[in-house]
């Protein structure tokens, strides 16, 4: 395989040369799906505590992925050549997707927890992990087929 087969797409947002989107990535993808287990162990217990833990993994998760979607964004509107991805459109449009529907469940739990879990906090907590297991996948197709923030090429390093 030739160098220049290596190159890859800068992001905008990077310290030395490393992408900070992947960094921020994981605290809301962990916090949505801690969502979804509470949520699930509420279902089998009944007991609040676990309703209550939904709760505030959900506060985290959004806290989180507006973090990241800050950085997302300007990776994205930062570069041409990463806007020309279908693969990022598919990532950035289910993200959002999924943070507008963790909202959606965060105040339809505000102030009752127990009573917004079943049914609609657990279908809408199983949906946002069934669209962040798509855009994860899609992140890594930016990232191991696309190459997005890997070795950038030399125009880009200047």
């Amino acid at each position: 395989m030739a160098e220049r087969d290596l190159l890859g797409i800068a992001t905008t947002v990077q310290i030395s040369g490393h992408p900070i989107h992947p960094l921020l990535v994981p605290l809301p993808i962990g916090f949505l799906v801690g969502t979804f287990l509470c949520d699930l162990a509420y279902m089998a217990t009944g007991n609040g505590f676990w309703a209550e833990a939904a709760f505030w993994s959900l506060v985290a998760a959004i806290v989180s992925a507006a973090v990241a979607a800050v950085v997302g964004f300007i990776d994205f509107f930062g570069n041409a050549r990463i806007r020309a991805l279908n693969d990022a459109w598919l990532h950035m449009i289910g993200n959002v997707a999924a943070v507008v529907l963790a909202l959606v469940s965060l105040l339809l739990r505000w102030g009752n927890p127990e009573g917004a879990v079943l049914p609609w906090g657990l279908v809408i907590s199983a949906l946002i992990v069934l669209i962040i297991l798509f855009t994860g996948w899609m992140g890594g197709e930016l990232a191991y087929r696309h190459r997005v923030g890997m070795l950038p090429d030399e125009r880009q390093r200047q």
